[in-house]
C-alpha cells in the first residue's frame, strides 16, 4: 500500500488495509514479491500529481497488478489510464467492490503511527480560485456523531491514546465542530484530541473557549490562511479578510495559554506584487504563529487560478519562499525555547537511541533520555531546546 497526501487519505487506506486483510492477504515489507499494490494518490499540487505517478511507475516494475485510486484517479483518471494502461484506474468509492472486500465501519488505529486519524466529514464546495479538492471530494458530508463517538470509543478500547479529528474541509462539520469534540469527550475517555487544519472561517469562537478550558483538548490549531494581502484573498476567492483573519489569531492567541499555531501560506499567486508579498511577510511575522507551512502556487487544471494571467517568475517565487520559511523556522525555534521550564503533555511515539522521542500537545517535537515504553502520555519537565526539539524529563517514570 502506498499513500500519498493528507491525513484523510491515511485513514482512506487504513479500511483498505483492513478490508483486505479481512480476506486474508497480508502487507507485505519493502522489497518482498507482491501480488498487489494499492496507490492512493494526492492531487492537491503538480509536485503531487508527479510523487503520485512516480509511486505507479514503481509499482509496475514489481510485476504485480496495481491498483490506482486517491484524488488523482477522480479528478484526471483518463490521463492515469494514458499513461499506465496496464494499471487499474479506480475511484475510492468503487475501491471495495473492485478489490472484492468490505472495508471496516471503524479502523482499528493507523499503520506507523501512535496515535489515530478519525475523519468526521469530507467535501467542500467553496471552490477558492486554486483549489481542486471540491472537485475530487464533492460537496461537504459529515459522519453521524454517534459513528464519531463509536470510532473513538474503540479506539481507546484498542489502546490509543491520541485522536485526530480529520477532514477534507473539518470546520464545515455539521452541527458544529466545537460540539462534536465536546460529545466526544463527554461519551469516551480519550486522553487527547487533536483538531487538523481549519480554514479560518469556520473556526467558532467557542472553538477558543474549550481549548482553553479543556486538558485533553491539544493547544494546537493549524489554520489555512494561505495569504494576507486583501487584492490577493480576493482573486483566490477567500471569504475573509487580512483584518479579519487577524482578529481571529489575536483571539486565538489571547484566549489560549501557549498555543501552538500554524499557518498554510501559497506564494507567487497569479498577480501577487512585492507590495502584497510583504504585506503577507509582515502579518505572520507581527502575529503570534508557531510555524508556517509554505507552498509556491501550483495551477490546477479545471481550477480558474490555472488561466489567470500575471504568473510570479518563478525565481521571484523562490525567493519569497525561502524568506518565509527562514521566518518560519524563527518562529518554530521561538516557540519552542518559549516552552522551557513547562510541563508538557508527551505522546511517546518511539525509542531512540540513548532515549525516546514524542509529541507534545503543543505539536512539538520531545526528547527525553529516559526509558519510557512508547505509546503512552506522559507529563515531561522541559529542560532545554535544540533547534526546535524541546528535551526534558518525564515527572512519572
Amino acid at each position: 500500500m502506498c499513500t500519498l497526501g493528507c491525513k484523510v487519505n491515511q485513514y482512506d487506506s487504513q479500511k483498505i488495509r483492513e478490508g483486505l486483510a479481512a480476506q486474508g492477504h497480508s502487507e507485505a515489507r519493502f522489497g518482498e514479491a507482491v501480488d498487489m499494490v494499492v496507490v492512493n494518490t494526492c492531487t492537491v499540487t503538480h509536485r503531487a500529481d508527479a510523487d503520485g505517478r512516480r509511486a505507479v511507475r514503481k509499482a509496475l516494475r514489481t510485476g504485480a497488478e496495481v491498483v490506482v485510486t486517491g484524488c488523482q484517479a477522480v479528478v484526471y483518471p483518463e490521463a492515469l489510464r494514458r499513461a499506465f494502461p496496464s494499471a487499474r484506474v479506480v475511484r475510492p468509492d468503487h475501491v471495495p467492490t473492485v478489490l472484492g472486500i468490505e472495508t471496516p465501519r471503524f479502523v482499528s488505529g493507523l499503520k506507523g503511527h501512535s496515535r489515530a486519524f478519525v475523519v468526521v466529514q469530507t467535501g467542500c464546495d467553496r471552490f477558492c480560485t486554486y483549489c481542486v479538492v471540491p472537485h475530487a471530494r464533492g460537496v461537504p458530508r459529515s459522519r453521524p456523531w454517534q459513528e464519531v463517538v463509536g470510532e473513538v470509543a474503540h479506539l481507546v478500547n484498542l489502546g490509543v491514546e491520541e485522536v485526530v479529528l480529520t477532514g477534507v474541509n473539518t470546520g464545515l462539520y455539521e452541527g458544529g465542530l466545537t460540539r462534536l469534540v465536546q460529545k466526544v469527550l463527554r461519551y469516551t475517555s480519550v486522553k487527547r484530541v487533536r483538531l487538523s487544519s481549519l480554514e479560518p472561517f469556520t473556526v467558532e469562537d467557542c472553538l477558543a473557549d474549550l481549548l482553553a478550558d479543556e486538558p485533553r483538548v491539544c493547544a494546537h490549531l493549524h489554520l489555512s490562511v494561505q495569504h494576507a494581502s486583501d487584492r490577493i484573498l480576493a482573486s483566490m476567492g477567500r471569504p475573509l479578510s487580512s483584518r479579519a483573519l487577524r482578529s481571529l489569531v489575536e483571539l486565538l492567541s489571547s484566549s489560549v495559554l501557549g498555543l501552538s499555531l500554524g499557518a498554510d501560506v501559497i506564494v507567487g499567486f497569479p498577480g501577487e506584487t512585492e507590495r502584497d508579498f510583504l504585506e503577507t511577510y509582515a502579518f505572520f511575522e507581527e502575529l503570534p504563529f508557531s510555524y508556517l507551512h509554505v507552498f509556491p502556487f501550483s495551477p490546477r487544471p479545471g481550477t480558474r487560478a490555472s488561466s489567470m494571467e500575471g504568473r510570479v517568475d518563478p525565481g521571484v517565487v523562490s525567493m519569497r519562499s525561502r524568506a518565509l520559511r527562514s521566518l518560519s523556522q524563527r518562529k518554530r525555534r521561538a516557540f519552542a525555547a518559549s516552552r522551557v521550564g513547562s510541563v508538557e503533555e508527551v505522546l511517546v511515539t518511539r525509542a531512540e537511541e540513548g532515549g525516546v522521542f514524542g509529541v507534545s500537545s503543543t505539536y512539538l517535537g520531545v526528547f527525553s533520555s529516559t526509558k519510557i515504553e512508547p505509546g503512552g502520555i506522559v507529563p515531561v519537565r522541559i529542560t532545554g531546546v535544540q533547534g526546535h526539539v524541546l528535551t526534558g524529563e518525564p515527572l512519572v517514570q
